[in-house]
């Protein structure tokens, strides 16, 4: 059974499709797959232009601790969406039908991937702790083609907190090595920091 994506990705790919990132080389890549929603959406864009998407995530929604505003603890709401459904069982019916789909069941900061690997777009939507929002970065980053794009979401988002940190760490870190910087509105009213790089 498909399920519901929970980020927007229509609007990361008209910004992909804006910015002409389908034609720079290299593969797109995701931090955090959920349930595979926009992992399916991705993989049907790049297929188009004979590309991969590369998908990082534990599927063990219980693992992310981050607390966000009130308490609210990021793995009860995963769960909660989950409604006793199998987070990795949801992702492979979301993505069974797409052979360009890489998968890699990690923990994202153990993640390397070879010298010659080239990502044109990144996605990241995994761990809200903003340790593992500016490890993640940096995961992608040195891989990242130059006039690619990486996006951060819940940017600004007052339920995960610590994203904002990391994403102004980021900019303040990268500043020389960043174009351009876009926020973007995908879904929900939560806005994706897009950062181009020179």
């Amino acid at each position: 059974m498909a399920v519901e994506e929970f980020v927007g990705y229509e609007n990361i790919i008209a910004f992909m499709e804006r910015k002409g990132l389908h034609k720079l080389e290299g593969d797109f890549v995701e931090v955090g797959a959920y349930m595979g929603g926009g992992t399916a959406k991705l993989a049907q864009y790049a297929g188009k232009y004979g590309k991969k998407v590369f998908a990082i995530d534990l599927f063990q929604p219980g693992l992310d601790d981050t607390v966000g505003k009130g308490g609210v603890k990021a793995g009860d709401v995963y769960e909660a969406f989950l409604q006793g459904r199998s987070m990795l069982e949801a992702y492979k019916e979301n993505t069974r039908t797409f052979d360009n789909v890489v998968t890699i069941i990690a923990d994202s900061r153990r993640v390397t991937f070879p010298v010659s690997q080239r990502f044109s777009f990144g996605f990241i939507d995994g761990c809200h702790q903003a340790s593992f929002v500016e490890s993640d970065f940096r995961l992608l980053w040195g891989h990242l083609v130059s006039g690619g794009a990486i996006g951060v979401h819940d940017y600004k988002f007052e339920g995960w907190p610590e994203v904002t940190v990391a994403a102004e760490n980021i900019l303040s870190a990268y500043e020389g090595e960043i174009a351009a910087v876009e926020e973007l509105e995908a879904g929900h009213g939560i806005l994706s920091l897009m950062l181009i790089k020179k």
